[in-house]
């Protein structure tokens, strides 16, 4: 029995998904100025003409490597935020507590799959000016999640009194970046599921209106 031909367009997102993955792992283990593109196209199982083809550049393997795993393994990085299972399960969960707790969920499952790329990049960016813009403008990215989720809070009034959206969208931008986790997981022993559950409970404590949190 003769396999079923997948489409064209599915074969070029496989192949970019499968140098992406080889490419995160070989910049995590070696770095990203020891990490060629030969050796990526060797790991990938493809020719290195392939990789120039598809990304033209090594930053442009980097950032795709960087999407793919924020994107997690379940979606495709090319797939904007907006239509990911994970926004449509937040914005459509009407708790405000629990939309955070999911927030805290998502960014601890990146930040567990990101951080040794992350590393690799802020220790490349001073020396690779291409390094540093995508590192840059990664991080600017970073601030797209929270400046959505706190203006639907704020409109179903669920902000303490006197809080704004945007100071909310600073506030839960700060405590969920990744070093956080790092610092109590990887530092401090917690599980991730601690780590988490505390930073669920501290957002819901610094932006949420007292009468919509749960009984201490």
């Amino acid at each position: 029995m003769s396999r079923p031909i997948q489409p064209r367009g599915g074969r070029r997102r496989a192949t970019r998904r499968k140098v992406a993955e080889a490419a995160a792992t070989l910049f995590a283990e070696h770095g990203y100025a020891a990490t060629t593109l030969q050796a990526i196209a060797d790991a990938a199982g493809v020719h290195v003409q392939t990789i120039y083809q598809a990304f033209g550049t090594k930053v442009a393997v980097l950032a795709e490597a960087a999407a793919v795993l924020v994107a997690g393994p379940d979606e495709e990085a090319a797939t904007p935020p907006p239509e990911r299972e994970w926004v449509r399960e937040l914005f459509a969960e009407p708790d405000p507590v629990r939309q955070l707790a999911l927030y805290a969920k998502h960014m601890r499952q990146v930040s567990e799959r990101y951080m040794g790329l992350l590393d690799v990049m802020r220790m490349t960016a001073s020396a690779d000016p291409d390094v540093g813009n995508f590192l840059a403008e990664a991080e600017r990215g970073r601030y797209d999640g929270p400046r959505h989720i706190t203006p639907e809070l704020a409109a179903k009034h669920a902000l303490r009194p006197g809080l704004t959206a945007e100071r909310a969208a600073d506030i839960l931008y700060a405590v969920t970046t990744y070093d956080v986790y790092r610092s109590l997981i990887e530092d401090r022993g917690w599980s991730g599921a601690d780590a988490e559950n505390w930073i669920a409970e501290s957002l819901a404590q610094l932006l949420l209106a007292p009468e919509l949190l749960p009984p201490l």
